[in-house]
């Protein structure tokens, strides 16, 4: 089983930790935490209540292969080509075949969840890799990795359970998650984010079901979603100076759209104005109201 080159760290106060056979515990502030089937369990700030079925875990298992293998290795290769094994944390790794992936594809990657689905990682080559816990208090020293990145994670942060509704409190929350991530990057290094665009006026990637098969209407008032501009000013909060929306072809596989002509029809519209603001020409329509996806990269200086 491949190991990881980065040491987990207290999520508390940053300090080494001390593993034992039923706890891990901090040698500089004393908290102690514990195992889940063997994963060492550093969640601070609660758990995610996410749905975790096996037709759901497989999904997204084949629909994160895709992602990795068609958009994450050929991006990052060319974007961290002049850095020898990049290190890279997958922050909401759901399944982990990501990390499986990328490790494979020669970058040192992590990847940590405080979800249900973390369940699955015992069928990992690189569960080594994988570690339960929260975005809000990562266990991982300061200038550790080259680039972290989340796919989806900023909606379903500051909400009530896994809705759509935010709680008073959710800025200060996507906030502390964003300054996490610029933490734990190295001078120089870079955030990559992706999620809805709270811009376009359906949701096409939350809350459909067999019983429920239409898109959730999005208004323009909801913050249930980011927007470019939500994004920018968080991790400008954050520290990063640097932002690009990047192309959305090839992210998504819909792959069981293709199964069938209906699903090929269906997502022909949206597969057309992905490859449109894909061009660098049409790039200017990225952020805008027709776009319905947003991948954004955003860096911090180079120096402080």
């Amino acid at each position: 089983m491949t190991t990881t080159s980065v040491e987990l760290v207290c999520p508390h106060c940053h300090g080494p930790l001390r593993r034992q056979p039923e706890i891990i515990q901090c040698q500089k502030c004393a908290a102690q935490f514990g195992y889940e089937d063997g994963i060492p369990n550093l969640v601070v700030g609660g758990r995610f209540d996410d749905e975790n079925n096996e037709a759901r875990c497989a999904y997204e298992t084949d629909s994160n292969e895709y992602l990795t293998r068609n958009y994450l290795i050929p991006l990052f290769r060319k974007r961290l080509a002049s850095i020898s094994q990049p290190r890279l944390l997958s922050l909401g790794c759901g399944v982990g075949i990501d990390v499986d992936l990328l490790s494979e594809a020669g970058f040192d990657a992590s990847g940590i969840d405080c979800g249900n689905r973390a369940k699955e990682w015992q069928k990992r080559q690189c569960a080594s890799r994988l570690s339960l816990a929260n975005g809000k208090a990562l266990p991982f020293e300061d200038r550790t990795f080259d680039l972290v990145y989340c796919g989806c994670v900023f909606p379903h942060v500051g909400v009530d359970g896994d809705s759509n509704r935010v709680t008073p409190g959710f800025l200060s929350e996507r906030l502390t998650i964003a300054r996490e991530m610029t933490r734990v990057l190295k001078p120089g290094g870079s955030v990559m984010v992706s999620s809805p665009n709270r811009l376009f006026p359906l949701d096409l990637f939350h809350g459909r079901s067999e019983t429920q098969p239409m898109p959730r209407w999005n208004p323009p008032t909801s913050r249930f979603l980011l927007s470019q501009g939500d994004y920018r000013s968080l991790f400008q909060q954050a520290g990063c100076d640097q932002f690009e929306l990047l192309p959305v072809a090839g992210y998504w596989g819909f792959l069981r759209k293709k199964q069938s002509l209906k699903g090929r029809l269906v997502t022909w519209p949206v597969r057309t104005v992905f490859n449109l603001v894909s061009r660098e020409s049409w790039r200017f329509l990225r952020p805008s109201i027709i776009n319905p996806w947003l991948v954004m990269m955003m860096s911090l200086p180079h120096s402080d």
